[in-house]
């Protein structure tokens, strides 16, 4: 049985209080009831603040689920998220989600996770101070190096899964499990790593895909 929050029991106040009443002729009664219905049901985008977590659970039970739905799954089921908020694993798939280009030009996107001009602060961290603000290109950037969030979304030297890597320059997709669908240990996934006080979310180093990681995940 689901639990009831504070603002569904006043729904139900309003729809039990609107029952007893006479119905207006215009309707405007069922009008108003349906706006608070549909409002109790819409998770509320963050704006100019916005919290990212390094996954407890690791992208390998999920995987056979179908790529970017298992690890997005994983993410809004992860015991670090903030309850009533919608997250995004950053992982890419071809044509599915990712960041092509440029950090310094043009970039395009496709069902991209990160805002621009947006801070975001770990999760992890009640004062909500520790975090990075991203650029108007939607992505990172920390002493000029591609892609580093100057803060650490974990312990030092934990590695995750992104498929995303900087070639030529340029912010381009890379070998990622068969797009996250294979736990085969011929297969290979681009990981990303937690420094000491960074976070590098674009590097070239790979590892088996048998071999089960984190993801970060992003408010939506």
């Amino acid at each position: 049985m689901k639990f009831i929050n504070r603002f569904q029991l006043v729904i139900l106040a309003v729809f039990f209080t609107l029952g007893a009443c006479k119905k207006s002729d215009d309707g405007n009664d069922d009008t108003i009831l349906a706006l608070l219905i549909a409002q109790s049901q819409t998770v509320v985008p963050c704006s100019t603040r916005c919290h990212m977590f390094l996954s407890s659970a690791v992208l390998g039970s999920l995987v056979g689920v179908g790529g970017i739905t298992g690890a997005d799954a994983l993410c809004n089921g992860d015991t670090s998220r903030v309850r009533g908020k919608t997250y995004k694993a950053m992982v890419a798939v071809p044509g599915v989600r990712e960041v092509l280009g440029n950090p310094t030009g043009s970039l395009s996107y496709t069902d991209w996770v990160l805002k621009a001009n947006t801070f975001y602060s770990n999760s992890t961290d009640t004062s909500n101070t520790t975090g990075s603000t991203t650029t108007s290109n939607r992505i990172f950037r920390d002493s000029n190096t591609t892609m580093q969030m100057n803060f650490a979304l974990g312990t030092n030297g934990t590695r995750f899964w992104t498929g995303m890597t900087i070639t030529g320059g340029n912010l381009a997709n890379d070998v990622n499990c068969s797009n996250w669908t294979s736990l085969n240990g011929g297969v290979n996934g681009v990981t990303g790593v937690v420094g000491a006080s960074t976070t590098t979310l674009v590097e070239t180093t790979t590892d088996a895909c048998n071999i089960s990681k984190r993801v970060v995940c992003v408010e939506q």
